[in-house]
C-alpha cells in the first residue's frame, strides 16, 4: 500500500521535535534572560509537559475526527495547534509571577483568539475540501466510463499535484481504452477474415467431395481436375494455418531466432532459386542486382527466406506476364537494404498505408482472387522488426511497386 510514515513514525518524529523545541527555549533563557538552574528546571518540565500533552492530543484527535469529512478534521485541528499553543503561554505566564488580573486578561484574550481563529480556520478549510470534493466527483465519473473528464490543477500545493497526477491517470486510462477499442476492433476484423478465409476453400472442397461421393462425376478428365482443385484449396488452407501460427508466434513474442553470420545475397539467391520455376510458368522475369562489398549481417536465415519468399511472392501475385521483378541490395551507413520492385499495377497511396496490416487486400492488387491469406508482408514486418530492421513500401500507381527492408550490420 502507498502511504506516508506509520504513526508510530509520526509520533516518534513529533516528540523529537518538542525536546528540541524544549531544549532551544532553555538556552534561549540561559543565554539572554540570565535563568537559574531551578527556574530551567521548570520551564523544561513545563514545556516538555505541555508538548508532550499536545501530541497525546493530536493521536488522539485523528481517531475522534476520522468520521469528520476533511473541512471538520483541518478545523479541529487548527483549533487544537492554537490551544496548544495558548497552554505554553498560560505556562509561561504562571511562570513570569503574573498578577492574577493579568492572568485573567491572558486568558480572555487568549479565548478569544481561539474563537477569532476558528472562522478563518473553517473557510480555508472548506476551500481545500472543496477541491478534494472535486476530485472525488470525478473519480466517480472516471468509474462510470466518462474517461475525458479533468479537474482544474492550478497551484502548486499538494491538492494541485494530486490533481495533475489525476488528470494524468485519466488521460493515460482514456489512451489504454482507446487502445482497447481498436485490439477489439481488430481482432473481430481478424475473425471474419479468417472466417472467409477458412469458409470459401471448405466449401469448395465439400460440393466436390459430395459430388465424388454420390458419384454425379463419372468421366475420369472431370474426377482428376476435382482431385486436383481439391489438392490445391487444402494447400491454400495449409499455408493460411502456418501464417496464422507464425503471426501468433511472432504477437506472443516467442518468435525464436537462430542468428547466424551471413551474407544477405546468399539467402536472395536460394530463394529465388525456389521462384524460377513459378516465375517461367507466369512468364515473369526475375533479375538480381547484388551490391558489391555489403557488409554481412546476423540474422535467421530460415527467417530471412521466409520475408524473402512473402516477397516475392506477392510481387509475383501483381506482375502481369513479361513483366520484371528485381531483388537489388545496398549498404545504406550501419545497415544492409534489400529492395523487391515489379513492374504491376503499383500500390496507391491509400493501400500504402495498410499493406502490412492483417488479411489487408487493396481494392485491385490484394483482392482475393489474386490468392494469397493477406498475412504475408504482415508476417515480413514482424520477422525484420525482431531482427532490429524496418520495412516499408514505396507507392507509385502504374509504375510498379518496391518494398524495402533494412537489417543492422553485424558488429565483427
Amino acid at each position: 500500500m502507498i502511504g506516508g510514515r506509520s504513526k508510530l513514525q509520526e509520533s516518534a518524529l513529533s516528540a523529537a521535535a518538542v525536546f528540541a523545541a524544549t531544549a532551544f527555549a532553555l538556552i534561549v533563557l540561559e543565554l539572554f534572560f540570565d535563568a537559574d538552574a531551578r527556574s530551567l528546571a521548570i520551564s523544561g518540565a513545563a514545556l516538555l509537559g505541555t508538548g508532550v500533552m499536545g501530541i497525546v492530543v493530536a493521536v488522539a484527535a485523528q481517531r475522534w475526527t476520522s468520521r469528520l469529512g476533511l473541512s471538520g478534521q483541518l478545523t479541529v485541528f487548527a483549533a487544537l495547534a492554537l490551544t496548544i499553543a495558548i497552554a505554553n503561554v498560560m505556562v509561561a505566564a504562571a511562570l513570569m509571577f503574573l498578577s492574577t488580573h493579568d492572568l485573567r486578561l491572558l486568558l480572555v484574550l487568549c479565548g478569544y483568539a481561539l474563537l477569532a481563529t476558528i472562522g478563518p480556520a473553517v473557510l480555508m478549510t472548506r476551500s481545500v475540501s472543496g477541491r478534494v470534493g472535486a476530485l472525488r466527483e470525478a473519480a466517480g465519473e472516471i468509474a462510470s466510463g466518462r474517461l475525458t473528464v479533468r479537474v482544474a490543477d492550478g497551484g502548486n500545493d499538494e491538492v494541485s499535484q494530486l490533481g495533475a497526477a489525476f488528470n494524468r491517470m485519466a488521460e493515460a486510462l482514456g489512451e489504454a481504452n482507446a487502445r482497447r477499442q481498436e485490439l477489439e476492433q481488430a481482432r473481430r476484423d481478424l475473425f471474419a477474415a479468417i472466417s472467409h478465409d477458412l469458409r470459401t476453400p471448405l466449401a469448395s472442397i465439400r460440393v466436390m467431395v459430395e459430388a465424388l461421393a454420390d458419384g454425379v462425376v463419372d468421366d475420369e478428365q472431370t474426377r482428376m481436375r476435382y482431385l486436383k482443385t481439391m489438392g490445391t484449396q487444402t494447400e491454400q488452407l495449409s499455408a493460411l494455418i502456418d501464417d496464422l501460427f507464425e503471426l501468433a508466434t511472432i504477437d506472443s513474442g516467442e518468435l525464436s531466432l537462430r542468428l547466424e553470420l551471413l551474407k544477405v545475397e546468399d539467402v536472395m539467391a536460394e530463394t529465388l532459386d525456389t521462384f524460377q520455376a513459378q516465375a517461367e510458368r507466369a512468364r515473369i522475369h526475375l533479375a538480381f542486382e547484388p551490391a558489391p562489398g555489403t557488409l554481412p549481417v546476423a540474422a535467421d536465415p530460415q527467417r530471412l527466406s521466409r520475408v524473402l519468399y512473402n516477397l516475392l511472392q506477392n510481387a509475383i501475385r501483381h506482375t502481369p506476364e513479361d513483366g520484371t521483378i528485381t531483388l537489388r541490395t545496398r549498404t545504406t551507413g550501419n545497415a544492409v537494404t534489400v529492395e523487391v520492385s515489379d513492374t504491376g499495377e503499383g500500390i496507391s497511396p491509400a493501400d500504402a498505408e495498410h499493406v502490412f496490416e492483417r488479411f489487408y487486400r487493396g481494392e485491385k492488387s490484394r483482392s482475393r482472387e489474386f490468392g494469397g491469406s493477406g498475412l504475408g508482408l504482415s508476417i515480413a514486418r514482424g520477422i525484420v522488426e525482431a531482427h532490429g530492421g524496418r520495412i516499408w513500401v514505396e507507392t507509385g500507381v502504374g509504375c510498379g511497386a518496391t518494398v524495402a527492408f533494412t537489417l543492422p550490420a553485424a558488429v565483427v
